[in-house]
């Protein structure tokens, strides 16, 4: 909630601007900060593309692509805290931090003879008003927020499918992969099933669990092997093509969300 945000931070600013300077102290340690780019080299042997979007799916994924037999991946959180992602046997530990910029000088700043003026200081009893009147609210528009604000709605399984395949450009590098991957992400969203990651062949075996499939599993086998042929063949493919194949597979999305 916005008004929330803004009485926290009011709060906060205002007890920055009431504490003495030397009260802080540098600090040796220096994190990784909100929005910064963090890029990790993967050995792409080991693992794939759907892996490595599963793995790392709590950050913004900024540049993931592959060179010389190792995946380059970028990513950033705008989110502090300790982010352990297990990736295969290893386990990543990221720390984001909520800070400002360190300020790092091995030499003395210079100094001047000018008298400095006294800085805004507010005196501790009316600190104490202000601050008790900012919880005091703060603690109000929690108790209201459940009249005040609706629980935002997920979007659908299939809405959300439609919006990120409908979004890939025919140009993109990884067009089959991607698209391979929203659909594996909407038939395990919409069947309660995990199949990322999983071959063509262990993905069909999966689906053949559920009852309500049977009369389009084939069409859904013959999909996926096209999309491998696409992807690991290395066969130039026309963006004629690539629409034809993009709109089978939103036909089969549309005949699978008739029957589920």
């Amino acid at each position: 909630m916005k008004a929330a945000k803004f009485l926290y931070y009011g709060l906060a600013l205002l007890l920055l601007l009431n504490t003495p300077l030397s009260a802080y102290a540098e600090d040796d340690c220096r994190n990784i900060y909100i929005g910064d780019i963090i890029t990790l080299n993967i050995a792409s042997a080991e693992y794939s593309v759907e892996d490595i979007r599963e793995y790392f799916g709590g950050f913004e994924i900024v540049e993931l692509e592959e060179v010389s037999g190792t995946y380059r991946l970028s990513l950033r959180t705008f989110m502090p805290g300790e982010y352990s992602i297990p990736v295969g046997d290893k386990n990543i530990v990221i720390t984001v931090a909520y800070t400002l910029d360190d300020i790092e000088r091995a030499d003395v700043f210079p100094g001047g003879t000018e008298i400095i003026e006294a800085g805004f200081y507010l005196p501790a009893k009316i600190l104490g008003i202000i601050a008790a009147g900012m919880i005091v609210l703060l603690a109000a528009l929690f108790l209201l927020k459940p009249l005040l604000q609706k629980k935002a709605k997920a979007p659908e399984p299939y809405q959300l499918f439609l919006k990120r395949a409908g979004a890939l450009s025919a140009e993109h590098d990884n067009y089959f992969v991607d698209l391979t991957y929203y659909f594996k992400e909407y038939l395990g969203a919409l069947y309660n099933c995990r199949i990322i990651g999983k071959t063509s062949s262990e993905i069909i075996n999966e689906l053949k669990e559920i009852q309500a499939l049977d009369n389009i599993l084939a069409e859904i086998k013959i999909w996926l092997i096209e999309c491998d042929r696409f992807k690991f063949t290395g066969v130039e493919i026309s963006s004629e093509e690539k629409q034809a194949h993009y709109n089978k597979l939103i036909n089969l999305a549309d005949k699978i969300e008739g029957i589920s």
